[in-house]
C-alpha cells in the first residue's frame, strides 16, 4: 500500500503541464492574501485535485505551513520534470563536475583558463570571471 506522500506524487506525476500549472497557481493565489487557513487551502485544492486535497487535509505535519511548502516543492519538480524530460541528461564529464561541486569549492573545478569566459565579455576566463578574489582593504 502506498503511503499518503507516495499517493500524491504519482497524482502529481499524472497530471498534464496545464493542470499542474493550475494547482500552483490555486495555491499560490491564495498565499498572496496572507496564511490561509488550511481548509480554505483545502477547498481551493478540492477544485483542482480531490486527491491532492485529501493528502492536505489529513498529513500530520508540524503546521500548514509546512504543508503548504511540501505542497509547493513537489509542485515545482514536477513541473520542471514535465518541462524538460525530453532534454538530454548533460554528458558525464558535466556530470562528473556537477558531483564535485560544494559549496566554497566552486574554485576546484576544472576550468579552462585560456578559453572565453562564459559570461560572454571576450576576455579570457583567467581575466575575468576566473580572476581571484581581490582583499579587502584594511580599514
Amino acid at each position: 500500500m502506498l503511503s499518503a506522500d507516495a499517493r500524491v506524487e504519482a497524482v502529481l506525476a499524472g497530471m498534464t503541464l496545464d493542470e499542474l500549472s493550475h494547482l500552483q497557481d490555486a495555491l499560490l493565489e491564495q498565499l498572496r492574501t496572507g496564511m490561509p487557513s488550511a481548509e480554505q487551502v483545502a477547498k481551493v485544492l478540492e477544485g483542482q485535485s480531490v486527491e491532492v486535497a485529501a493528502w492536505f487535509r489529513f498529513r500530520q505535519s508540524t503546521g500548514e505551513a509546512v504543508k503548504i511548502v511540501m505542497l509547493l516543492g513537489a509542485l515545482a519538480v514536477a513541473i520542471a520534470w514535465m518541462t524538460h524530460r525530453h532534454v538530454p541528461a548533460p554528458a558525464h564529464r558535466l556530470q562528473d563536475a556537477m558531483a564535485r561541486v560544494r559549496e566554497d569549492h566552486v574554485y576546484m573545478l576544472p576550468i579552462p583558463r585560456s578559453d572565453p569566459c562564459f559570461c560572454g565579455s571576450g576576455s579570457r576566463f583567467r581575466s575575468c570571471h576566473g580572476r581571484p578574489p581581490m582583499a579587502a582593504p584594511a580599514v
